[in-house]
């Protein structure tokens, strides 16, 4: 058990637990030293504060393609993908950072809602859909690009932690063996978001803190409608939660997760940080690592807090 626990999202087998651990705290640990947190940054890199890396990306083994052509879901998943897919389509055209980018968007996607379906296959979908935005703006053209060699993959996990219940209990076992009475914050990417809303709704003792980037909640079609519990509410042994996102990050489906999730203590979940990541992909963890405002609510998590000790929200009851 650790006072720092990541969870990370959809990616590649090969990139092991260490590797993710190591990245990840390495990045954490200089947004601290930029945010003149140095005791903290220290104190994370030389292993004084206690950081784990629950890790699941081998469960997805079995739905892994073997190559782009490969399609070893079965017809449900199949289907799941392709909504979750098209979701994060929509996303671009909702929230790209240029205008001109959301319009041309918007205008190479109607043939495509028009023309395609579920019975020509998700990965038929994605081939013609790379093509159709490869007629973008930047925006859409860098993001395709980057997402195109590896769409059936993240596609296909996604599918399977929604559709496999051996692999969402596996999951969230894996981030609730991790997390003990000493545990001060949960840092949460991508799917791994997912993961975390639901198993730290299990917990019965209190959590200070919940970071979340390149978060898929507020997707419509697909996660929000069936995360667990419903309706989406704050986790009840949760104190404080911060959402981070960059607006062209095509898995992001809402700046503001308070659209999305209810609660009758609203101070938990803060408003949304926006950052701006480099480079043509702005999904990775480590660039939001990168970030000042996502390690300063690590920080102040790590200072004495009276509140933890009371047990619960500062505010109100767990459930």
């Amino acid at each position: 058990m650790a006072e720092v626990v990541f969870v990370h999202g959809i990616g590649p087998l090969e990139e092991p637990a260490e590797e993710l651990h190591t990245a990840w705290v390495a990045a954490l640990a200089g947004s601290l030293r930029n945010a003149e947190e140095t005791e903290a940054a220290d104190a994370l890199e030389d292993g004084r504060i206690s950081t784990a890396m629950a890790y699941y990306r081998d469960l997805f083994r079995p739905y892994t393609p073997r190559d782009e052509w490969d399609q070893p879901l079965p017809e449900a998943m199949t289907d799941t993908a392709r909504r979750v897919g098209q979701d994060f389509i929509e996303n671009i055209e909702a929230h790209a950072s240029r205008p001109e980018d959301r319009e041309e968007a918007a205008r190479e996607l109607t043939p495509f809602r028009e023309d395609l379906g579920p019975e020509q296959g998700v990965f038929e979908v994605f081939r013609v859909m790379v093509g159709s935005l490869g007629r973008c703006g930047p925006v859409a053209r860098s993001v395709f690009g980057a997402l195109k060699a590896t769409i059936v993959t993240n596609l296909a996990q996604v599918a399977a932690y929604l559709d496999d219940e051996r692999i969402r209990e596996q999951a969230q076992e894996a981030l609730l063996a991790e997390i003990g009475p000493e545990t001060r914050a949960v840092y949460a990417h991508s799917l791994g978001t997912v993961v975390a809303y639901e198993a730290l709704h299990r917990l019965r003792e209190p959590l200070p803190l919940l970071v979340t980037f390149g978060s898929p909640l507020g997707l419509r079609t697909i996660v929000r409608e069936r995360l667990r519990p419903q309706p989406p509410h704050v986790p009840g042994m949760l104190q404080r939660w911060v959402n981070v996102a960059d607006r062209d990050d095509y898995i992001v489906a809402s700046l503001d997760l308070r659209k999305v999730v209810t609660d009758d203590s609203p101070e938990v979940l803060g408003e949304t940080l926006v950052v701006r990541n480099r480079g043509l992909d702005a999904h990775p963890a480590v660039k939001y690592l990168g970030h000042k405002r996502t390690a300063r609510p690590l920080a102040q998590a790590l200072r004495p807090c009276p509140d933890r000790a009371r047990g619960g929200r500062p505010h109100g009851a767990a459930e």
